[in-house]
């Protein structure tokens, strides 16, 4: 079984990054030396991390440990299409990449992406990425806790197939002010997905380096009003 947790950024107004198409580096930025120290903490703590193809596209994230002394964990990436940029940092550090897609990847995808250093392909699923299936795959190859740093997309649908058991927001003191900046699940979620009311319990909440923390843990029971 896969504990999986969530770590977002999230401003005043509830948005992932400050514009509808800036990076969420710029939030990453905002925090300090001991925050920084301590996100990174929590990947070192994890046996892989994963985001979503568009994180990637956007971001060109290292998903690596940098601002502590840990183990990097393995990153894990749902494409369903496999279309990731090939110079993403990510495809060619050589460290270990599982790049996960669906069987509507076509074959020069495929091909282009096993020649990166460090880069294994994984089919789950016939026309996207069956996360469900993933995470049984993951849970064979001995990984236990699975940090998700991806943005609305990949969430709303990782809490749509109920998937998530930890949630951890580190709370931004900034206003994006932007109404199209994306928020922290999609308003809108694909059919099919379930994404309603969930019942969730704070765990702790703490400052670390003058930034609010957030830590909630799934009920058990179902939701009651």
């Amino acid at each position: 079984m896969i504990e999986i947790t969530t770590l977002s950024e999230l401003t005043i107004d509830g948005k992932l990054a400050l514009h509808r198409a800036s990076s969420s580096k710029e939030l990453f930025d905002y925090s300090t030396d001991e925050l920084k120290a301590w996100f990174h903490g929590q990947r070192a703590l994890s046996d892989a991390i994963m985001v979503g193809a568009n994180t990637v596209r956007v971001d060109d994230p290292q998903l690596t440990v940098r601002h502590v002394d840990g183990p990097n964990p393995l990153r894990v990436i749902p494409s369903s299409d496999g279309l990731l940029p090939l110079s993403s940092a990510l495809l060619n550090d050589g460290l270990p990449t599982l790049v996960a897609t669906s069987r509507k990847a076509g074959p020069a995808t495929l091909a282009a992406l096993r020649r990166k250093p460090g880069v294994e392909v994984v089919t789950c699923g016939e026309t996207e990425v069956d996360l469900a299936a993933l995470m049984a795959m993951l849970a064979e190859r001995g990984i236990r806790r699975l940090i998700v740093e991806g943005g609305s997309t990949l969430l709303s649908s990782l809490f749509g197939h109920g998937l998530v058991s930890k949630i951890i927001i580190k709370h931004i003191p900034i206003i994006s002010g932007d109404p199209d900046a994306p928020t922290y699940l999609t308003l809108s979620p694909r059919p099919g997905l379930g994404l309603g009311i969930s019942r969730w319990r704070m765990d702790e909440w703490f400052v670390k380096g003058g930034i609010g923390v957030s830590v909630y843990a799934r009920e058990a029971q179902p939701w009651t009003p």
